[in-house]
């Protein structure tokens, strides 16, 4: 029930959702196509690299073979071997290949950094607008919102970037790693293993910080206060906020891995990032709801319906004369 009451707040609030969605996309554009321009021979030289040693081929074979479903364990670690010695091959012919590839990830990180740290100051007006909304049934410019709260955003941001994403990062990567070491060997089983346990290991991150910014904008708290009152409150309903930001993740990958097997294209990915955008502010809008519900607030769901502190809804008919 109170993950319906999410998707009602969210669709009714699909304005702010796809203004939010259209906005991040174009930051990410903006940002990704400066980088392509600066780096433009870097990207060449790379290009050249992956097509003269086949490496785009055989990643083409495998990620063709796994979506057939003829695959086993097998003709997996053949192809990923075949890969693997592609890569290998490729650095051999290339002088200070490695130094340039330690280079390149740390600009990368960099870059990933930057960019979450500038794309994500939506998280605290957009709770705001959520919050504005389930508290009062009000709608509040998301702009104005956007440029008031913009001192709390760079803080939360900075925040973000030291503690949430860094857990991300470690997370992919240390995946990455199992699955290198001991999960590959059980070929097209090891890659859904190891999505399975990524999935669920970000889902864990995620519903940590889950009441983060719900406390910030409903308490009005400073930065680091707000994320401990998060902490406490979220010990009683754990395993529920699990749930529900694990249902919606599973939603958000699902859309995106059928996208991309139907056609790996520019558009697709933009859709993809587009659904992945939206994934995050369903989920968003979860956790401001299981706030309100862990907290025994009651909240609008729209102008006529309301939820009570015990979870029962009701219907406020207005007359001419009422205001809302």
């Amino acid at each position: 029930m109170k993950i319906k009451n999410a998707l009602k707040i969210f669709f009714k609030n699909y304005t702010l959702v796809l203004k939010v969605a259209v906005t991040q996309l174009i930051f990410i554009a903006i940002i990704f196509g400066t980088g392509a321009l600066l780096a433009s021979d870097m990207i060449v030289d790379v290009n050249t690299g992956l097509t003269q040693f086949g490496i785009i081929d055989k990643i083409n074979v495998i990620v063709s073979e796994i979506s057939s479903g003829n695959f086993d364990a097998q003709r997996f670690n053949l192809l990923t071997t075949e890969l693997r010695d592609a890569l290998f091959a490729w650095g051999a012919s290339v002088d200070f290949f490695y130094q340039m590839v330690a280079v390149s990830a740390l600009v990368i990180l960099a870059v990933t950094l930057l960019t979450v740290y500038c794309t994500n100051f939506y998280m605290v007006p957009f709770n705001q607008n959520l919050h504005d909304f389930m508290s009062t049934s009000a709608k509040i410019p998301y702009l104005w919102r956007f440029v008031k709260s913009f001192g709390k955003s760079a803080k939360t941001q900075l925040v973000y970037v030291l503690f949430p994403l860094m857990l991300d990062l470690f997370i992919v990567v240390g995946s990455l790693g199992v699955y290198s070491m001991v999960l590959s060997m059980l070929g097209l089983g090891g890659v859904i293993l190891t999505v399975v346990i990524c999935v669920l290991l970000i889902t864990l991150r995620k519903t940590l910080f889950a009441f983060w910014i719900p406390a910030m904008v409903i308490n009005q708290l400073p930065v680091i206060t707000s994320m401990k009152e998060g902490f406490k409150l979220l010990a009683d309903g754990f395993g529920k906020v699990f749930a529900r930001i694990l249902s919606a993740m599973v939603i958000v990958i699902s859309l995106s891995v059928i996208l991309l097997f139907a056609a790996v294209n520019l558009w697709t990915l933009l859709i993809v990032v587009f659904i992945a955008l939206h994934g995050e502010l369903l989920i968003a809008t979860i956790c401001m709801v299981e706030y309100y519900n862990q907290s025994n607030f009651g909240f609008y769901i729209d102008q006529m319906h309301t939820i009570s502190a015990e979870g029962i809804e009701t219907v406020t008919i207005l007359d001419d004369d009422d205001e809302f």
